[in-house]
């Protein structure tokens, strides 16, 4: 374990000043893509706004409402009436996940879509470097911290390919330079 830590640490020191070198090649770049199927123009806008707000030049934070994604639906009304306190509810129709906002809700849309986001991806403040600590993977283990831990599932997996690994920070199937760059982004030594 402690050898997959150095060699991890080395790697860093090594690998991320030549990746970000790249002059800014697709798979040097890190996007989080969050599924979601927002229903008509005025909920599309806003989801819309809302990702735009968690984005940064660095990080940008897509919408991606294809149906393969899956995701949750959101809707603007409901099926049945509101409790007038309520912003917005969550059920599930078929196995689909689906959430229907308060159109007389005591917050704004603008305010119920942020707040919903920030529920659903788990986000402690609606921030571009909440967003980026949330989705960029780099906490591999799901414990809430970037650590040397999820460095050694990474490492463990370095050289891998396939999906599903542990340490495929950007998703492109296998673990290498690109992975360790992310990581380092965001892994701070304490």
């Amino acid at each position: 374990m402690k050898r997959l830590i150095w060699l991890g640490a080395a790697l860093l020191c090594v690998v991320s000043p030549l990746v970000a070198a790249q002059s800014g090649t697709q798979s040097g770049q890190s996007f989080a893509s969050v599924p979601l199927r927002p229903e008509g123009n005025a909920l599309r806008a806003e989801v819309a706004a809302a990702l735009a707000a968690l984005s940064s030049p660095d990080f940008p934070v897509t919408l991606d409402d294809s149906a393969q994604a899956g995701g949750t639906v959101l809707v603007l009304g409901g099926t049945v009436p509101f409790n007038p306190d309520v912003s917005s509810r969550t059920l599930s129709v078929n196995g689909v996940s689906r959430t229907e906002f308060n159109p007389k809700g005591p917050l704004p849309l603008s305010g119920a879509v942020r707040a919903e986001i920030s529920k659903l991806l788990g986000l402690k403040a609606f921030t571009p470097a909440a967003a980026r600590s949330k989705l960029s993977g780099a906490d591999v283990n799901g414990d809430g911290k970037v650590d040397l831990t999820d460095l050694a599932l990474l490492m463990g997996n370095f050289g891998k390919t396939g999906g599903g690994l542990s340490g495929d920070l950007n998703r492109d199937g296998r673990v290498d330079e690109s992975d360790l760059r992310l990581f380092g982004d965001e892994y701070k030594i304490p």
